[in-house]
């Protein structure tokens, strides 16, 4: 059985890991951009770090000002090798995912330094 991931990655973490950093991170931003840059990612604990699985969350704010999040809603998942959406059920939602996320913003930021445009 393999190891599973740690409970805290990131894709920041595990960019030295994964396959082809540059295109798997710009196909996830490829997959977050429907949500008009309001959302986060997850990824899924019990896959390879080579192209790990992942949900995108949307981001559901509050009734009282509308700008606090109140939770975060999962609005798809994907498989990390092909990164096409999987029809999922809750035995999707009840697999392992990371208890860290990154936004929109935090992965477009990764792939700038991936592509050699922002330091770390």
């Amino acid at each position: 059985m393999k190891a599973p991931l740690p409970a805290d990655c990131t894709l920041w973490s595990l960019k030295g890991n994964l396959k082809d950093p540059k295109e798997f991170v710009r196909q996830v931003l490829g997959n977050m951009t429907g949500h008009q840059r309001d959302c986060q990612i997850r990824l899924a604990l019990d896959c390879p770090a080579l192209y790990p699985d992942y949900q995108v969350e949307f981001f559901i704010y509050d009734d009282v000002e509308g700008e606090e999040i109140a939770f975060a809603q999962t609005a798809a998942v994907f498989k990390g090798r092909g990164h096409r959406e999987v029809t999922y059920d809750g035995t999707e939602l009840n697999r392992p995912w990371s208890s860290k996320t990154m936004t929109f913003l935090e992965v477009q930021q990764l792939l700038g330094e991936l592509r050699g445009i922002l330091s770390s």
